[in-house]
């Protein structure tokens, strides 16, 4: 009797490895619901990837619950298949004096190799958008915990601004909100935000430890104005044969917009902006959808993922991912077409 009920365990067993391997996936299928190891979906919107020691780690905006938002950790070896590696960092813990009335947008984290710390940097934001800090918090881990070290504006520049201006720029420098982080090829790390109400984007050199701007602070030399009055948001940098690429959103809210790429020899600018990189189905709207992130491909030079996020303002938890293929031309340029599917052996066509 116990002998058929041992064999009655293995088959069940059997048959639930069988149908986790089944449910792994082999190709991306951008706007489809993308579920996680445990087959819930996956919640890192407005996020980005790092990878680090062989591991893939994307983090992005949990919107599980509408009210709130935390910062999520999945990981990955392969980039289609993702396992929840938990809350990284928790908005309950920040500041007691902001907790209870700030949310979370556009998490991103990166690794200082000199510290050994894995550095997240986020947009901290309130009711009507006036609060427009940054927040930074450090962790040992990739998957975290981190600890909340302190909330900012990071320029104090004065750009006109009006004394009854409601961002209070004046009086806290320029608003920070839709960001992003880049590490170049020498170590130095940068923020690139979108500040002054939006109307230009602002790059800035960070600190040695990733953790504030590096002082003394002087414009186009530690920081710069760039894309000036442009009203560009949702920066996302990366670097190709000594070059740097922004590619940026236009400002409409939750609506979808044509995506734009600039092109610079030095991060700080000037950028020269190239146009619609893209081309296909609703390109004009970037696929209904707005970038996030590009991710270089490994151990192929020249070859990227285009990550952006199609936003659901009345469902929020729904907001859909498209990831595609990005593949630079010998002149330097790109265009990022729309695939219902695919899987990373595009770039090897």
């Amino acid at each position: 009797m116990r002998a058929i009920i041992s064999l009655a365990i293995v088959a069940i067993l059997c048959q639930s490895l069988g149908a986790q391997e089944q449910a792994k996936l082999y190709k991306f299928t951008p706007g489809e619901v993308w579920p996680d190891a445990a087959g819930n979906p996956i919640q890192a919107h407005g996020g980005a990837v790092i990878v680090r020691d062989g591991a893939y780690y994307w983090y992005g905006e949990d919107r599980t619950v509408r009210s709130r938002t935390d910062v999520s950790c999945y990981s990955s070896t392969d980039l289609y298949n993702w396992k929840r590696e938990g809350v990284a960092f928790k908005r309950d813990d920040l500041p007691e004096d902001i907790r209870g009335r700030t949310f979370i947008e556009r998490p991103k984290v990166i690794y200082n190799a000199k510290t050994g710390k894995y550095v997240l940097w986020m947009h901290l934001e309130q009711q009507g958008y006036h609060f427009a800090e940054a927040g930074i918090a450090v962790g040992d881990q990739p998957a975290g915990p981190f600890t909340f070290l302190r909330h900012m504006r990071p320029v104090q520049y004065d750009a006109d601004y009006k004394d009854d201006d409601p961002d209070r720029q004046k009086e806290f420098g320029g608003t920070y909100r839709d960001m992003n982080l880049f590490v170049d090829d020498d170590g130095k790390a940068y923020a690139l935000y979108a500040s002054e109400g939006n109307w230009t984007l602002y790059i800035v050199r960070l600190n040695d430890e990733y953790t504030g701007p590096e002082t003394p602070m002087a414009q186009d030399k530690t920081w710069a104005r760039v894309l000036v009055r442009k009203m560009r948001e949702a920066p996302a940098p990366f670097k190709h044969n000594g070059r740097y690429y922004l590619i940026t959103s236009g400002c409409t809210g939750w609506n979808p917009n044509a995506a734009d790429y600039a092109v610079a020899d030095n991060i700080l600018g000037p950028w020269e902006s190239k146009g619609n990189p893209c081309t296909g189905p609703e390109s004009e709207l970037t696929f209904r959808s707005q970038s996030t992130c590009v991710l270089p491909v490994a151990g192929k030079p020249g070859c990227f993922i285009f990550m952006s996020d199609r936003w659901n303002p009345r469902r929020l938890p729904d907001s859909r991912y498209i990831w595609l293929p990005l593949k630079m031309d010998a002149d330097g340029a790109f265009t990022i077409r729309w695939q219902n599917e695919w899987d990373l052996s595009w770039f090897d066509k």
